[in-house]
């Protein structure tokens, strides 16, 4: 049976949010964005009052995208993912990736998970 998807589905939805702590004239507030949802967020004094205010943001969001008949993004189910990929790579990344693994006495998953790891971090802090 397929699921309706109207204001109440989204707002059930398990939405990502990014908090960032800011000051301004010595005073702390928080930014909290909806990671699925560019362009959606709000500022509040403590983060209970800002995750209040962006439920109120999301659901304005949402009204919007289906009265003008916009594709909605959704948030990405965890449990849907298995750990399992099929990669495709040149033979230099591949050589490169079985030295790595040879080097640190790990098997090519392993040397994977490290590269890809420093990777996101990389990205994370950038």
């Amino acid at each position: 049976m397929a699921t309706k998807k109207d204001l109440k589905y989204y707002l059930g939805l398990n939405w990502s949010y990014t908090i960032e702590q800011n000051v301004y004239k010595k005073k702390k507030f928080y930014i909290i964005r909806v990671n699925e949802l560019p362009g959606v967020c709000t500022d509040a004094t403590t983060i209970e009052e800002g995750m209040c205010n962006i439920q109120d943001a999301i659901a304005a969001t949402i009204e919007l995208y289906l009265e003008q008949g916009d594709p909605i993004p959704e948030p990405i189910n965890k449990e849907e993912f298995k750990g399992k990929i099929a990669y495709r790579t040149t033979s230099e990344r591949h050589y490169f990736l079985a030295k790595l693994a040879q080097q640190k006495h790990v098997s090519m998953n392993k040397a994977l998970d490290m590269v890809f790891d420093a990777g996101i971090q990389q990205l994370r802090a950038s």
